[in-house]
């Protein structure tokens, strides 16, 4: 589903008109109708303005998902931080880096 259709939709859910969610997003009523005749394209500050209001996730606006919002993640801080900082390596570090998790992970437990 497209950008604009589930913007439309959005609206419809909320009872809101284009009017209304151009006064609390700060911007013309021509700017959404814009987005809702697919006229113009939001900006990416935009989209996250827009996901925010309708509490829905960016892919989920942008038709990437069906999922409204994402699953809460079970991952504490440390865990998130070392997969971003895996995927942000290229392909070769990342096999050194899993080469030297395996390294440690067979290491004895500490006690």
């Amino acid at each position: 589903m497209d950008f604009n259709i589930r913007l439309e939709n959005l609206l419809e859910e909320k009872n809101l008109t284009q009017k209304e969610l151009a006064k609390e997003l700060n911007v013309s009523k021509s700017t959404i109708s814009g987005y809702i005749t697919n006229y113009r394209k939001p900006d990416f500050y935009m989209i996250i303005n827009l996901a925010q209001y309708f509490d829905v996730s960016t892919d989920y606006l942008l038709g990437l998902s069906e999922e409204r919002k994402p699953a809460p993640s079970s991952l504490n801080s440390n865990e998130s931080k070392l997969i971003h900082l895996y995927r942000s390596l290229v392909p070769r570090r990342k096999i050194l880096l899993i080469e030297q998790a395996n390294f440690f992970y067979s290491l004895p437990k500490e006690i």
